[in-house]
């Protein structure tokens, strides 16, 4: 289990992790060339008055879709936790990148449900997801978390303890486990492979090699992942590895570290 430590308040021009945004992006409109007597006439349609030229409505792109992780080398960078079929996730991370991750997708309108050895360490996560308007819940031993979500209303388990085997178990749509787990034992390859992702840090060569047991990585990807800087992590899956800076934004540092 990762030490809990929390982040320190990220610089003014750290990376942004916010909701992604549409981003408007200009229209194109037909070309106009001057017409004999004043005004304007469209070189390809014959448009004769500005009021049709501006039919033309301004294209609208959006980020990807899914949960924005954070800034990788070439923009951001987001995974689709909630699908038609479920999602396991494994955190090899420190406590408070598990805490953002899980505190993200309570803004998907997830329901949180977090089975933990020393439920102590989650206590302050659950009290800021129902702060906030959110649900979240406790699991001891013997209770049950949810057998699958809802489009609208996702469910995200997050696998901290001993007494439950969240790789093991059947999840359902909608679903998606984050199972906390030490990637540098022989035995991490099954669990890994088990997984449709994992997220890292740190990184040394014991966990290079899982890693690239487990998802069929090359050397020169796993040089990538040396050297991780404050608020980055690996994010691997089968033949994809990439560094990502995952600071909390300020509101998320207040809301849950402050």
């Amino acid at each position: 289990t990762p030490q809990q430590s929390w982040p320190s308040l990220p610089p003014a021009d750290a990376p942004s992790t916010g909701p992604i945004e549409a981003v408007p992006v200009t229209g194109r409109t037909p070309a106009t060339t001057p017409r004999p007597g004043g005004g304007w006439t469209s070189a390809q349609n014959g448009w004769s008055d500005d009021a049709r030229q501006l039919s033309a409505e301004p294209v609208v792109r959006t980020g990807p879709s899914g949960l924005l992780l954070g800034e990788g080398a070439h923009g951001p960078v987001s995974i689709r936790l909630f699908r038609t079929s479920p999602t396991r996730v494994l955190l090899a991370v420190p406590d408070y990148v598990s805490w953002l991750l899980a505190y993200r997708c309570i803004s998907l309108g997830a329901h949180l449900s977090v089975l933990a050895q020393e439920p102590r360490r989650w206590r302050g996560l659950q009290d800021a997801v129902q702060a906030g308007g959110g649900t979240a819940e406790m699991l001891g031993q013997g209770q049950v978390p949810p057998t699958a979500g809802r489009p609208y209303r996702p469910s995200v388990v997050v696998d901290d303890a001993d007494f439950y085997d969240g790789i093991q178990q059947p999840l359902g749509p909608w679903q998606a486990l984050l199972v906390s787990m030490d990637v540098t034992s022989s035995s991490a390859v099954f669990a890994l492979r088990s997984c449709d992702m994992a997220l890292v840090s740190p990184f040394n060569d014991k966990v290079g090699e899982n890693l690239r047991r487990a998802y069929a990585l090359n050397n020169h990807q796993l040089k990538q992942c040396q050297n991780l800087q404050d608020h980055e992590v690996i994010l691997a899956m089968p033949r994809q590895v990439m560094k990502i800076a995952i600071p909390p934004t300020k509101l998320e540092y207040k809301l849950l570290f402050a």
